[in-house]
């Protein structure tokens, strides 16, 4: 709106309306650059990103806003109007209405994909860990995916706390891929890939600026076609791999890496955002190289508006995006609704049936998808 119309029409208020076309035109600001947020690099700067961490806010904000000033019947409600359609693209990202439903499959193999971050099956809850455990394994197989995609994933070489040998029993899952980012004293953490189908080859790329992050894919040959599947998790805003604030104390291969009192929240921000868009430039052209059909499993740790996710989303279709419900949200947290696990997949293939699970077992929730394959 032009300086001289806004003047104009606020010259007309009382104080209080005054007060609200002033809050009202500095969250215009905020939300359209938040809209840009996806295409700045925070290598460059991350004023932009925070806006974009913050985009629902800024939008629910702007939504009541032009509601006021739509039932005071003035034309403040316009800017705010324009503004909410303007940002198309990023809500469908955010919010999705589908209709989930099973297509007629013909001369196509369909294989269903689970990503989960299962924060090492709840390995320092030393009251309830093996509980907890046997619960994540039983969503698991209530689910019965044919490739399940593990992020935080937790091995033991003795008998303590036992995982591969219970996912490969109790899920049928004979086939694996074993990534390992840190070891300790039998202790190995990272990812790893379940597949009811032959794995025929393994890799992994450990990142240049965190060797606790990393991305690992796996062949899996599904009659006579190869299909690849990354499982990747990019950095936290906590200088490790996960997201909660204490992992087993001292005695844990993580607690070099723990937040530090000293270490402000913004400042953590800040360094997360960096430390993923050198990530995200380093793996996107990994996963481009790929000769066979590919399917991603990520724990992101950013939302759909961010520049992560963007390099992402200009290659592969986001499963939510195609037959997703609701807001989606997959952390589980103090921030609700917020989106920052994903699958994506090529975009000549088809999927349907994305699901959000429910089950609050670790600090995500699983997601998992039914793909198409030509």
């Amino acid at each position: 709106m032009p300086v001289k119309i806004f003047k104009s029409i606020v010259k007309k208020l009382n104080w209080k309306n005054k007060v609200i076309a002033y809050i009202t035109l500095a969250f215009n600001f905020l939300l359209f650059f938040s809209y840009f947020a996806y295409l700045s690099d925070p290598t460059r700067t991350t004023w932009i990103a925070f806006t974009g961490l913050f985009y629902p806010i800024l939008l629910i904000v702007n939504i009541l806003l032009c509601s006021y000033w739509l039932i005071k019947k003035n034309l403040f409600f316009l800017p705010s109007l324009l503004l909410i359609i303007s940002g198309f693209y990023h809500h469908s990202r955010f919010f999705q209405f589908s209709f989930n439903y099973n297509p007629i499959v013909k001369d196509k193999k369909e294989i269903k994909i689970m990503s989960y971050n299962v924060r090492l099956f709840d390995l320092y809850n030393w009251t309830s860990n093996k509980e907890t455990k046997k619960a994540i394994i039983k969503q698991i197989k209530a689910v019965n995916p044919d490739v399940i995609c593990f992020q935080e994933y937790y091995f033991n070489s003795s008998n303590d706390f036992i995982t591969r040998e219970m996912i490969i029993e109790e899920l049928e899952m004979n086939h694996y891929h074993e990534s390992f980012s840190t070891k300790n004293k039998g202790q190995y953490f990272g990812l790893a890939t379940f597949s009811k189908y032959p794995i025929i080859h393994k890799d992994n790329y450990k990142f240049s600026n965190d060797k606790s992050n990393q991305c690992m894919w796996s062949d899996i040959k599904i009659n006579q076609d190869t299909i690849r599947i990354y499982n990747t998790h990019l950095g936290s805003i906590r200088f490790n791999y996960s997201d909660y604030n204490v992992i087993g104390g001292k005695g844990s291969p993580f607690w070099p890496h723990q937040k530090k009192p000293d270490q402000k929240i913004l400042k953590r921000l800040h360094l997360g955002f960096k430390k993923r868009s050198t990530q995200i430039k380093e793996l996107i052209p990994i996963i481009n190289l790929s000769p066979h059909t590919k399917i991603i499993c990520s724990d992101i740790n950013d939302t759909p508006i961010s520049f992560a996710y963007h390099q992402f989303d200009k290659y592969y279709k986001d499963a939510f995006v195609v037959s997703g419900n609701g807001i989606g949200g997959t952390y589980v947290g103090n921030i609700p609704g917020l989106r920052i696990d994903y699958i994506w997949h090529d975009k000549n293939l088809n999927s349907y049936n994305f699901t959000t699970h429910e089950e609050e077992l670790s600090d995500h929730r699983a997601i998992s998808t039914q793909i198409l394959i030509p």
